[in-house]
């Protein structure tokens, strides 16, 4: 089941340049600002794919590999 308030950060994420852009600096601040669960946090600055798509579903997949590529630059 899809984390709802997860899945809709990330799509701001993906349409709201500067969100990305401060996402990038401070991502764990950025995920607390927008009142993300600690848990879900800690999951994606892990960058782990599986762990990553059992929050947001399969049909968040492109979001998924676009979260863990900024996570590991």
């Amino acid at each position: 089941m899809a984390n709802k308030k997860l899945e809709e950060f990330v799509i701001r994420l993906s349409e709201d340049a500067k969100l990305m852009e401060s996402y990038v600096e401070n991502p764990k601040a950025v995920m607390r600002g927008a009142g993300l669960d600690e848990t879900d946090i800690k999951t994606i600055l892990k960058g782990e794919t599986k762990e990553i798509n059992k929050l947001l579903g399969s049909d968040m997949e492109c979001y998924i590999t676009g979260i863990i590529t900024l996570m590991k630059k």
